[in-house]
């Protein structure tokens, strides 16, 4: 049912963009310290390859971030170094069929005086077209989106949705529509049809 939703809305409003770069969405569902290893909420971002220079952008709930590639035996390894000397490492196996689930570790190595924190996280990735990743913007008036906040019941239909599902809605209803990605991963049916509602009534 969500699918079909999903690719109904994409659909009508457009999600398109022209790839440029190879796009990785990655999720991590197990994660190590010294203390053991352990399950917790997956952590989740998109790694955005600059197939000419070698570079990529990490994106991720907290922000971006940027690093250099390189290419193994049939894989590939981002590598970021702050300038403290910090180290966060992604590595993902890339064998065909190139757009299905690829083994992924993601390690950081921190050091904050004179103490080492590390941590190391098991899931996959997976390649995926770059508009999947892309956000919608639209120009929304402070008339239209308070108009829309009482004709949509807004503030009611918040305290219905998921918490995740909150953050996606207030930002529509400023005029930034979620990616299909997040759509697909973050969002409830019902945050995805109020969005959609939100979205018809910014258009019009």
């Amino acid at each position: 049912m969500k699918n079909i939703l999903l690719t109904v809305l994409l659909s009508v409003f457009g999600f398109a963009a022209d790839t440029k770069h190879t796009t990785f969405a990655c999720e991590f569902t197990t994660y190590a310290t010294e203390k053991g290893t352990f399950k917790g909420d997956p952590v989740r971002f998109t790694i955005v390859s600059n197939d000419t220079n070698g570079t990529y952008t990490l994106k991720g709930k907290t922000g971006q971030s940027r690093g250099n590639i390189i290419k193994g035996d049939k894989g590939l390894s981002f590598i970021k170094v702050t300038n403290l000397g910090n180290i966060t490492t992604t590595t993902i196996t890339y064998v065909p069929p190139f757009d299905k689930e690829q083994k992924a570790v993601h390690s950081r190595n921190i050091l904050t005086g004179g103490k080492l924190l590390a941590s190391q996280y098991y899931g996959t990735c997976h390649e995926v077209d770059e508009s999947q990743t892309k956000k919608v913007r639209f120009h929304v008036s402070r008339e239209k989106r308070d108009r829309m906040y009482k004709q949509l019941h807004i503030k009611e239909k918040l305290k219905s949705l998921p918490k995740k599902d909150a953050k996606y809605v207030l930002d529509a209803l400023e005029g930034i529509f979620p990616s299909k990605l997040e759509m697909e991963e973050d969002m409830s049916i019902e945050g995805m049809i109020l969005v959609s509602k939100i979205m018809d009534s910014a258009t019009k």
